[in-house]
This record gives structure tokens, sequence and C-alpha cells, in this order.
């Protein structure tokens, strides 16, 4: 009895076969859960242990994509134990052959990700250049791209799709897509530009297109600016091929320009002696570099004008450094007793008899 119950047919398959493959694809499971537990559990623990640092990120990232790999085996060997006719049993074995090269293209992908923060990136961020700060975040989108690309590929191609069918057809699909996405190839071009031309870096302060503040992010289609009050902006990157760009970091010092008014009854020694405590100011001011200088430039209609010039050291916080120097002017003036020019204001009301 037994025996006939199990050879009972369901579908092309007898039940015994079926129960077979059922208990193929659940073991598979089952050892792919008990292989990630043990390697999560015990394996990892044991390398860490011995310092096997590489060993440590090759389990680490093949683990699920070996579970995920048993998994595939199981469903494959179940599969070849049922027959549903020619064709649809060609087509599992393709289905099954798509999803385990997927399967080996995320396993690459991961390593390949992996080995790069851990050896790479430290050895980027310790040398001297920025421009491969820049790249490496790029180069490794792109790469982990590519890899999905091929893996893509071959799946396809194994599946019996003609590919070269399918490239010639998104290439007539792409060309219509450019048209379509001319600003985001204007902008990838423009990422690109920056990357080659180096007009500013990663940590510049840059002033374009009417905006002022520090390159946080360069990527492939935009960038990010943190302007002087914190605001972070995003500006595609072909603003910046279409723009001038200042940029202010690359300066050896920032050039401030002052005009102090003294009054017009101040006597030429007074004038002479406002110089001198301006120029006494600027050598004692350890962020004020040799070439600045204080002269008499204007005799204006209400004010005697003092030109004071301040070439202030590259990385010095320019607000600290004028408001130093603005009080420094103004207790020397005080105690000197050299009085500022005050604005003069003319208020014409009309006569009654107009």
């Amino acid at each position: 009895m037994p025996n006939d119950f199990l050879s009972a047919s369901l579908g092309q398959n007898s039940l015994q076969d079926w129960l077979i493959a059922l208990a193929i694809v659940a073991g598979s499971i089952l050892v792919s859960r008990l292989l990630y537990l043990v390697s999560t559990k015990g394996i990892k623990k044991l390398i860490k242990k011995a310092r096997g640092h590489l060993l440590h990120i090759l389990v680490d990232m093949l683990e699920e994509p070996l579970a995920l790999g048993l998994v595939i085996l199981g469903f494959f060997y179940a599969q070849r134990r049922l027959h549903f006719g020619e064709a649809v049993d060609a087509t599992f074995g393709k289905v099954i052959a798509f999803v385990a090269i997927l399967d080996l293209t995320w396993a690459v992908a991961r390593l390949l990700d992996s080995l790069v923060q851990e050896y790479l990136v430290p050895r980027v961020a310790s040398s001297e250049s920025k421009l491969d700060d820049q790249l490496l975040p790029i180069v490794r989108k792109v790469s982990g791209i590519l890899i999905w690309i091929v893996g893509g590929v071959l799946a396809i191609s194994d599946a019996g799709y003609n590919v070269g069918a399918i490239v010639a057809g998104l290439g007539i699909g792409g060309l219509a897509f450019a048209f379509a996405a001319q600003e985001t190839i204007a902008n990838l071009f423009g990422g690109v530009t920056i990357f080659v031309d180096a007009p500013f870096r990663m940590g510049d302060r840059i002033k374009v297109n009417g905006f002022d503040g520090w390159v946080r992010e360069i990527g492939l289609r935009t960038s990010k600016l943190e302007t002087l009050d914190g605001r972070r902006l995003t500006i595609p990157n072909s603003a910046f091929s279409k723009s001038v760009i200042e940029n202010v970091s690359s300066e050896p010092a920032t050039k401030v320009v002052e005009t102090i008014g003294l009054a017009l009854a101040t006597e030429a020694a007074k004038v002479e002696e406002a110089l001198a405590i301006l120029r006494a100011i600027i050598e004692a001011d350890p962020e004020l570099e040799a070439n600045s200088m204080a002269f008499f430039s204007d005799i204006a209609e209400s004010a005697l004008s003092l030109s004071l010039v301040l070439w202030i050291t590259k990385g010095a916080d320019l607000a600290l450094v004028r408001s130093r120097v603005n009080l420094a002017v103004l207790r020397g003036f005080s105690k000197a007793g050299i009085e500022l020019a005050l604005p003069t204001r003319l208020n014409l009301s009309p006569g009654k008899g107009n």
C-alpha cells in the first residue's frame, strides 16, 4: 500500500519524486541557514581572534551569497528530479542558471567594494592629494555598476537571449534617450570637466553664480556647496562649465579695504599720527600680511579719508580679524584725541511763504 501511494502520479511525476524534490529544497534551505549561523557565530569570531583580517573580509562578504547559492543548488537538483516536459524543464534550467549568475555577481561586487573600503580608502585618506579623495567614490560606484552590467549580460546570454540584438536595440533607444536627457548628460560632462580641469577641490571656498561657500561634495551629476550661513546647496555640474568660478581658497591672503573718515578740521599732524597708529596696528597683528598698508586717500566734502588695506592670512577668521582691527583703531584714535567724521545730513523744509 505505501508503495502504491508513493508511486501515484501527480502531474507527470510520482508523489515520491515530488516529496524527494521538496526534501532537497527544504534541506538546502536548512543547510544554508546552518552555514550562515556557523559562519556568523563561530568562524568569523575564530578568524578575528587569530587576526586574519583578509580572511575575515572574505568570509563576511561571501557568507550570504554562498548561503543563497546553496539554496539555488537545492532547486537545481530538485528540478532535475522532476520532469514537466522538455520545454518547461529547459526554461526552469535557464531561470536557475540566471539566478546563479546574479548571485555570483552579487558576491564579486560585495567583495570588491569591501576590499576597496578596507585597504584603498585609508590610503587615499592619508595621502596629501585631494584629487583621489574626489575620484574614489565615483570609481567605486562605476566599478560596482560595471560588475553588475557584466553579470547581467552573462546571465541574459546564458538564458538564451541574443545580447547583440538587445545592445543594438538599446543603442537606438539610447539615442532617443540622449535627446531627452541632454541636461543630465551636460551635468555628467560638467563633472568630468571638474575632475580634469580641477578649478576647485573638496573643502575649497568658491564663489559661483552669486553663491559663496565651501565645496562639501563633488559628484558625477551635481556638487554640494555649504554657504557661509550653513545652508547646503546642490548645484548641477553644468553650471560650473558655464559660469565664472572664483576660488577664494586659492588666494594666498584675503584682501579687505576699509575707509576711515576723519573730521574735516583735523590738522595735518593729527592725520600723520592717525596713519602711524594704523600702521602700528597692522604690524602688531599676527594675522595680517606685511604688505598691508594705510594711507591718506582723499579729501572729501565731509571728511578726510584714510584707506586701510588689509591682507588677512589664509585660514584666518575674517570677521574676527576685522573686528579686532576696528576695535584697535577706535582705542588708538580715542587715546590720541583724533576725531572721526560724523555723517552730515541737511534737511530742507519749505518756508511759510512757499
